[in-house]
Protein backbone atom coordinates (compact mmCIF):
# COMPACT_ATOMS: atom_id res chain seq x y z
CA UNK A 1 0.00 0.00 0.00
CA UNK A 2 1.58 3.51 -1.32
CA UNK A 3 1.88 6.19 2.02
CA UNK A 4 0.46 9.40 0.94
CA UNK A 5 3.03 12.35 1.20
CA UNK A 6 0.59 13.98 3.60
CA UNK A 7 -0.11 10.93 5.50
CA UNK A 8 3.54 10.95 6.47
CA UNK A 9 3.71 14.22 7.63
CA UNK A 10 0.82 13.76 9.57
CA UNK A 11 2.39 10.87 11.15
CA UNK A 12 5.72 12.91 11.69
CA UNK A 13 3.63 15.62 13.48
CA UNK A 14 2.47 13.53 16.27
CA UNK A 15 6.05 11.44 16.70
CA UNK A 16 7.03 12.54 20.11
CA UNK A 17 10.29 14.41 20.51
CA UNK A 18 9.57 15.43 16.44
CA UNK A 19 11.75 18.66 15.50
CA UNK A 20 10.00 21.80 14.52
CA UNK A 21 8.57 24.89 16.43
CA UNK A 22 6.13 24.55 19.36
CA UNK A 23 2.35 24.50 18.44
CA UNK A 24 1.94 28.55 19.84
CA UNK A 25 4.48 29.10 17.01
CA UNK A 26 4.17 27.21 14.43
CA UNK A 27 3.05 29.60 11.40
CA UNK A 28 0.68 26.66 10.10
CA UNK A 29 -1.65 26.73 13.10
CA UNK A 30 -4.50 29.23 13.73
CA UNK A 31 -3.69 31.36 17.05
CA UNK A 32 -6.32 29.61 18.41
CA UNK A 33 -5.54 25.90 17.54
CA UNK A 34 -1.52 26.75 18.75
CA UNK A 35 -2.67 27.95 21.91
CA UNK A 36 -5.07 24.60 22.43
CA UNK A 37 -1.66 22.10 21.71
CA UNK A 38 0.42 23.73 23.33
CA UNK A 39 -1.72 24.51 26.90
CA UNK A 40 -2.33 20.05 25.98
CA UNK A 41 0.94 19.36 25.84
CA UNK A 42 1.90 21.66 29.02
CA UNK A 43 -0.58 19.61 30.91
CA UNK A 44 -0.44 16.41 29.75
CA UNK A 45 2.74 15.69 28.14
CA UNK A 46 5.38 18.83 29.06
CA UNK A 47 8.89 16.80 28.81
CA UNK A 48 8.17 16.10 25.16
CA UNK A 49 7.36 20.13 24.56
CA UNK A 50 10.53 21.15 26.07
CA UNK A 51 12.22 19.22 24.04
CA UNK A 52 10.98 21.00 21.29
CA UNK A 53 11.44 23.86 22.69
CA UNK A 54 14.64 26.26 21.16
CA UNK A 55 16.29 28.52 23.44
CA UNK A 56 16.14 31.63 21.11
CA UNK A 57 12.94 33.03 19.59
CA UNK A 58 10.70 35.85 19.31
CA UNK A 59 8.56 37.43 21.34
CA UNK A 60 5.12 34.58 20.93
CA UNK A 61 5.91 33.18 24.90
CA UNK A 62 5.10 36.36 26.23
CA UNK A 63 1.26 36.97 24.51
CA UNK A 64 0.99 32.81 25.62
CA UNK A 65 2.28 33.82 28.96
CA UNK A 66 -0.19 37.12 29.38
CA UNK A 67 -3.31 35.26 28.13
CA UNK A 68 -2.97 32.33 30.67
CA UNK A 69 -1.42 34.26 33.47
CA UNK A 70 -4.74 36.66 33.12
CA UNK A 71 -6.56 34.24 33.27
CA UNK A 72 -5.80 32.15 35.71
CA UNK A 73 -5.88 35.01 38.37
CA UNK A 74 -9.10 36.16 36.59
CA UNK A 75 -10.44 32.30 37.66
CA UNK A 76 -9.39 33.22 41.29
CA UNK A 77 -10.64 36.15 42.16
CA UNK A 78 -14.38 34.84 40.64
CA UNK A 79 -14.37 32.19 42.20
CA UNK A 80 -12.71 34.20 45.61
CA UNK A 81 -16.12 36.61 44.69
CA UNK A 82 -18.38 33.75 44.25
CA UNK A 83 -17.56 32.86 47.69
CA UNK A 84 -18.38 36.47 49.28
CA UNK A 85 -21.73 35.86 47.67
CA UNK A 86 -24.95 34.36 49.34
CA UNK A 87 -24.74 30.88 49.50
CA UNK A 88 -21.00 30.99 49.43
CA UNK A 89 -18.91 29.49 51.69
CA UNK A 90 -19.55 29.17 55.26
CA UNK A 91 -17.36 30.90 58.09
CA UNK A 92 -15.73 27.64 59.08
CA UNK A 93 -15.00 27.01 54.80
CA UNK A 94 -13.41 30.53 55.05
CA UNK A 95 -11.49 30.40 58.42
CA UNK A 96 -9.72 26.76 57.13
CA UNK A 97 -8.36 28.64 53.93
CA UNK A 98 -10.75 27.80 51.36
CA UNK A 99 -11.80 30.91 50.21
CA UNK A 100 -8.67 32.77 48.68
CA UNK A 101 -10.35 36.20 49.28
CA UNK A 102 -7.91 37.34 51.72
CA UNK A 103 -10.02 39.45 53.55
CA UNK A 104 -11.01 41.77 50.54
CA UNK A 105 -14.46 42.65 49.82
CA UNK A 106 -16.49 43.07 46.59
CA UNK A 107 -15.00 46.11 45.69
CA UNK A 108 -11.59 45.10 45.80
CA UNK A 109 -12.30 41.93 44.36
CA UNK A 110 -13.58 43.62 41.21
CA UNK A 111 -10.73 46.32 41.01
CA UNK A 112 -8.11 43.70 41.05
CA UNK A 113 -10.15 41.78 38.16
CA UNK A 114 -10.30 44.84 36.28
CA UNK A 115 -6.39 45.84 36.76
CA UNK A 116 -5.34 41.73 35.86
CA UNK A 117 -3.81 42.32 32.53
CA UNK A 118 -1.61 44.83 34.01
CA UNK A 119 -0.95 42.78 37.37
CA UNK A 120 -0.20 39.95 35.24
CA UNK A 121 2.43 41.63 33.10
CA UNK A 122 3.86 42.66 36.40
CA UNK A 123 4.24 39.45 37.62
CA UNK A 124 5.81 37.95 34.46
CA UNK A 125 8.49 41.06 34.23
CA UNK A 126 9.16 40.16 38.31
CA UNK A 127 8.75 36.56 37.77
CA UNK A 128 11.09 36.31 34.49
CA UNK A 129 13.98 38.25 36.18
CA UNK A 130 13.55 36.20 39.18
CA UNK A 131 13.95 32.78 37.20
CA UNK A 132 17.03 33.94 34.83
CA UNK A 133 19.12 34.93 38.01
CA UNK A 134 18.05 31.49 39.53
CA UNK A 135 19.20 29.41 36.70
CA UNK A 136 22.43 31.49 36.22
CA UNK A 137 23.13 30.84 39.57
CA UNK A 138 22.78 27.11 39.03
CA UNK A 139 25.10 27.19 35.98
CA UNK A 140 23.15 27.18 33.26
CA UNK A 141 24.97 30.46 31.98
CA UNK A 142 23.62 34.14 31.31
CA UNK A 143 21.71 34.07 28.36
CA UNK A 144 18.36 35.93 28.91
CA UNK A 145 15.88 34.45 26.22
CA UNK A 146 15.79 30.14 27.05
CA UNK A 147 15.64 30.93 30.79
CA UNK A 148 12.73 33.96 29.62
CA UNK A 149 11.09 31.01 27.39
CA UNK A 150 11.17 28.38 29.95
CA UNK A 151 9.23 30.96 32.30
CA UNK A 152 6.72 32.15 30.32
CA UNK A 153 5.54 29.13 28.56
CA UNK A 154 5.60 27.33 32.15
CA UNK A 155 2.68 29.69 33.01
CA UNK A 156 0.77 27.24 31.55
CA UNK A 157 0.13 25.76 34.52
CA UNK A 158 -2.06 28.34 36.03
CA UNK A 159 -5.32 26.86 33.52
CA UNK A 160 -5.87 24.84 36.43
CA UNK A 161 -6.24 28.11 38.27
CA UNK A 162 -10.22 27.17 36.75
CA UNK A 163 -10.39 24.52 40.03
CA UNK A 164 -12.48 26.29 42.58
CA UNK A 165 -10.50 27.40 45.70
CA UNK A 166 -7.90 24.68 45.31
CA UNK A 167 -7.03 25.44 42.10
CA UNK A 168 -4.15 28.28 43.09
CA UNK A 169 -2.26 25.85 44.94
CA UNK A 170 -2.76 22.68 42.71
CA UNK A 171 -1.50 25.47 39.97
CA UNK A 172 1.54 26.96 41.95
CA UNK A 173 2.80 23.26 41.66
CA UNK A 174 2.75 22.56 38.17
CA UNK A 175 4.01 25.98 37.17
CA UNK A 176 7.44 24.51 39.60
CA UNK A 177 6.80 21.32 37.84
CA UNK A 178 7.33 23.09 34.43
CA UNK A 179 10.37 25.24 35.09
CA UNK A 180 11.84 22.05 36.56
CA UNK A 181 11.59 20.54 33.36
CA UNK A 182 12.54 23.12 31.38
CA UNK A 183 15.33 24.06 32.83
CA UNK A 184 16.54 20.37 32.74
CA UNK A 185 15.68 19.74 29.20
CA UNK A 186 15.98 23.26 27.46
CA UNK A 187 19.45 23.68 29.32
CA UNK A 188 20.66 20.21 30.08
CA UNK A 189 20.74 20.76 33.95
CA UNK A 190 21.03 17.40 35.85
CA UNK A 191 18.24 16.54 38.69
CA UNK A 192 19.89 18.26 41.36
CA UNK A 193 20.74 21.62 39.18
CA UNK A 194 17.28 22.07 38.50
CA UNK A 195 16.40 21.49 41.77
CA UNK A 196 19.01 24.63 42.99
CA UNK A 197 17.38 26.76 40.20
CA UNK A 198 13.94 26.38 41.85
CA UNK A 199 15.15 26.30 45.34
CA UNK A 200 17.36 29.38 44.67
CA UNK A 201 14.01 30.88 42.30
CA UNK A 202 11.89 30.56 45.79
CA UNK A 203 14.40 31.89 47.40
CA UNK A 204 14.59 35.36 45.67
CA UNK A 205 10.42 35.02 45.88
CA UNK A 206 9.91 34.88 49.49
CA UNK A 207 12.43 37.54 49.80
CA UNK A 208 10.98 40.11 47.25
CA UNK A 209 7.56 39.05 49.47
CA UNK A 210 8.50 39.64 52.53
CA UNK A 211 10.72 42.99 51.44
CA UNK A 212 7.18 44.57 50.17
CA UNK A 213 5.17 43.18 53.17
CA UNK A 214 7.34 45.66 55.29
CA UNK A 215 7.32 48.01 53.09
CA UNK A 216 3.52 48.18 53.12
CA UNK A 217 4.08 47.80 56.85
CA UNK A 218 6.10 50.74 57.41
CA UNK A 219 4.16 53.02 55.00
CA UNK A 220 0.65 52.37 56.63
CA UNK A 221 2.42 53.46 60.21
CA UNK A 222 4.13 56.13 58.55
CA UNK A 223 0.52 57.37 57.58
CA UNK A 224 -0.79 56.35 60.54
CA UNK A 225 1.55 58.27 62.21
CA UNK A 226 0.90 61.85 59.80
CA UNK A 227 -3.21 61.18 61.08
CA UNK A 228 -2.61 61.59 64.31
CA UNK A 229 -0.31 64.36 64.19
CA UNK A 230 -2.83 65.75 62.17
CA UNK A 231 -5.63 64.82 64.00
Amino acid sequence: MMVTEEAWDAAAVFEPGSPGPVPWEDPELSGLAGFYRTLRDLLIRPGEFFQRLEGEGRSEPLAFALIISTGGLLSALFWALLALGPGGLSPEDTAAGLAPALGLGPGALLALMAGAPVLALARLGAGGLCWWGSVALAGAGRRFTPAWRIFCYAQGGLALMVIPFFGPPVAAIWVLALLYIGAKQVYGLSNWASLGALAIFLSILSALGIIFLLGLLSALAFLGFLLLLGG
